[in-house]
């Protein structure tokens, strides 16, 4: 899992309120290839650290 590579995001992420959790991993889920899938997690973590914008959002 791509969040316990990174324990700065995954802290981050644990601390979200359960409905931004939720966006994040049913936009995941809804993906259909494996590369688009990794190309956006990738783009979620660092939504995540503050880095890149991620679902139409500048913040969480």
């Amino acid at each position: 899992m791509a969040l316990n590579e990174n324990h700065e995001a995954k802290v981050i992420f644990d601390n979200l309120s359960a409905s931004m959790r939720l966006e994040i991993i049913r936009y995941l889920a809804n993906i259909k290839t494996e590369k688009t899938l990794e190309i956006n997690i990738k783009r979620a973590i660092k939504f995540l650290l503050g880095k890149e914008r991620f679902i139409g959002r500048d913040t969480l």
